[in-house]
């Protein structure tokens, strides 16, 4: 996926392919960030930003849990930082440099989404909704009875106002406040 921020272009891909410490890389990158041991990652982004058609930084996330994919809510940009999720994590670099601000594990399996909410962000995770700040502090967490995930079609999480809505795999339905409180 490709966005613009100020001045800059950022391409962020799934890159599935990457090999910590290989010389056969079809695309490099100057920095790596792993969440732990290199050789046990589920998911790898890799992250370029560049103005003008050529490129200031590149940088590739690595991280275990369960695998993640690059769609319109895996990262979100806000006050020169990209936030974004990595299986089980979600990092924070700096723009434009890509220099890490922070990373942190906010689901034990896979971190889905990431959405602005008020001045924080909502990390729709597999089995753990967060609500988190942008210095990576997290105000609280809700779990259900099940995963955060339906094979019927049903959309799992919503935002709606200052409400969020969820749906776990076993159709049981959660309506929590902007503190995390279960209202329904």
């Amino acid at each position: 996926m490709i966005s613009s921020y100020k001045d800059f272009t950022i391409e962020v891909i799934d890159d599935g392919s990457y090999t910590h410490g290989s010389a056969d890389n079809i695309s490099p990158y100057e920095i790596e960030y792993y969440d732990g041991d290199s050789s046990h990652t589920s998911s790898k982004h890799g992250i370029r930003v560049s103005n003008d058609d050529e490129e200031i930084s590149s940088a590739i996330i690595c991280a275990g849990g369960g695998i993640t994919g690059i769609h319109k809510q895996a990262y979100t940009i806000k006050d020169d930082s990209i936030f974004i999720c990595c299986g089980s994590m979600i990092y924070s670099l700096a723009l434009p440099t890509l220099n890490l601000n922070w990373y942190k594990e906010l689901d034990m399996a896979t971190c889905f989404q990431i959405y602005e909410f008020e001045n924080d962000f909502i990390v729709h995770g597999e089995v753990e909704i967060s609500r988190l700040t942008e210095n990576g502090i997290i105000k609280w967490q809700f779990s259900g009875r099940d995963i955060f995930v339906t094979l019927d079609g049903k959309k799992e999480f919503e935002i709606i106002g200052d409400t969020i809505k969820l749906i776990d795999f076993e159709n049981y339905e959660y309506i929590l406040d902007a503190n995390g409180k279960e209202i329904k």
